[in-house]
């Protein structure tokens, strides 16, 4: 049909994805393609509704792009894991906060890895109106109306000591005799620079010996407020309708990726147990595991404990009702087989070329069509796609959230006028 707004002698030829036909209220694959010539409408918003309806429990993060049709996803399929990808200041954490509180809401507890402090705020806002509520926790230093979380020392791989007091090859293989000779134990770093005192001097040269027990001396002074002999009881963390919130924005990188590697390891292995009905810690409830900044903890090329416990939750976190949640603005440098396991991708505003080819390879739900049109995005669109949704993928405007901004100090441009008497100049 003639478009008068771009004139007689143009066309405007719209290239659409057949997602099926509603038949009943609900949507149903199609068998024959569809004639040619054939009328085409854009959907209503109450015929939109039917064809995003899906059964038992639903969450939504905003509306249908350009509706006021609510975009439903399916709540149960939590544990297939999902990815926030986007540049920076696209929206990923209102995005995850409205996800967040949408599962809260139901019930499942939700555990968040709060790289900057961000989260607090947004969620305190969401729980007044979503009957969820708000735990918040803090590591190395102190903070009003935060607990402190506590990592045992016994929790760290050999390898990880190496990212708090540098470690050399006869070093590193010093502290891994150590961690073998104290692991029938929860230990600590006192008991580890006794064991260091004590080590067979023909299987660890003197100098070794000597330089090691410098370095833990030094790890003493850094754990404090970080680790002790038992650490904080994982039951505390996971409450239905509970969302607990670790704020690492004060921890340096090697503290968070210890944090990443004790939840991912503790929540798991007390999931295991209480499916397997074993003993050890169990955990009565599935949960919801949040990352930020992803990337540093997951990275292709990173050594440390907390990317393998990761792998361990994408690989095998289902099983035992633990959904994973990746948050990235550096999708490429995510490990792929992490990335690869998350069967729900909300995809937000993103140019890099590099970041969109590694998506591509790391998900089968994606199109080319997504790709293409994840850096035509605006601020708080996304395009969701995978196992939350009975179609391929849509289109949607994430709520907002309104929160009072606090009032800062400006900046004063001008510089203080400069007084000259005689030949000095004073200011």
């Amino acid at each position: 049909a003639e478009d008068m707004k771009i004139g007689i002698r143009q066309k405007l030829i719209a290239k659409v994805e057949v997602f099926g036909k509603l038949e009943d209220g609900r949507m149903q694959k199609i068998k024959r393609p569809i004639k040619p010539h054939e009328v085409a409408k854009i959907a209503q918003e109450n015929n939109l509704e039917k064809i995003l309806s899906v059964d038992g429990e639903k969450i939504s993060l905003g509306n249908v792009f350009g509706t006021k049709a609510r975009a439903y996803l399916r709540a149960s399929e939590y544990d297939r894991h999902t990815a926030i990808l986007a540049s920076t200041g696209a929206g990923k954490s209102y995005t995850t906060a409205n996800l967040i509180k949408e599962y809260a809401r139901l019930g499942l507890p939700v555990v968040v890895v709060d790289t900057h402090g961000e989260y607090p705020k947004l969620l305190e806002k969401l729980s007044e109106k979503n009957s969820f509520t708000l735990k918040l926790y803090t590591i190395k230093h102190e903070r009003k109306g935060y607990e402190k979380l506590l990592i045992p020392l016994c929790d760290l791989e050999a390898q990880d000591f190496h990212h708090f007091i540098g470690l050399t090859e006869p070093q590193e293989a010093a502290v891994s005799m150590l961690v073998d000779e104290l692991s029938a134990t929860d230990y600590t770093v006192d008991d580890m620079k006794r064991e260091c005192d004590t080590l067979d001097p023909e299987k660890v040269h003197e100098a070794t010996q000597q330089a090691l027990s410098r370095k833990l001396t030094k790890l003493k002074s850094m754990a404090s407020g970080v680790f002790d002999r038992y650490g904080t009881d994982i039951n505390d963390l996971v409450e239905p309708w509970q969302v607990t919130v670790i704020d690492v924005s004060l921890a340096s990188q090697g503290i968070r990726r210890a944090v990443i590697s004790y939840l991912s390891k503790e929540l798991l292995q007390a999931r295991i147990n209480k499916e397997n009905e074993t003993s050890g810690k169990k955990l009565e409830n599935p949960l919801l595991f949040v990352v930020e900044e992803s990337h540093n903890f997951a990275g292709a090329n990173l050594t440390h404990s907390c990317k393998h416990q990761l792998q361990r939750i994408a690989s095998e976190g289902r099983k035992f009702g633990i959904g994973l949640v990746v948050i990235s603005q550096k999708p490429s440098k995510i490990d792929e087989e992490i990335l690869s396991q998350c069967n729900t991708g909300i995809y937000m505003h993103i140019t890099n070329p590099k970041d969109k080819d590694h998506i591509k390879k790391s998900f089968e739900v994606i199109s080319d069509e997504i790709v293409r049109g994840m850096d035509s995005l605006d601020i708080g669109e996304a395009i969701i796609a995978g196992a939350l949704l009975d179609i391929p993928f849509i289109l949607c405007k994430v709520d907002e959230i309104k929160i009072e901004k606090t009032k800062k100090n400006k900046f004063q441009f001008k510089k203080k006028e400069k007084i000259k008497t005689g030949g000095f100049t004073y200011q």
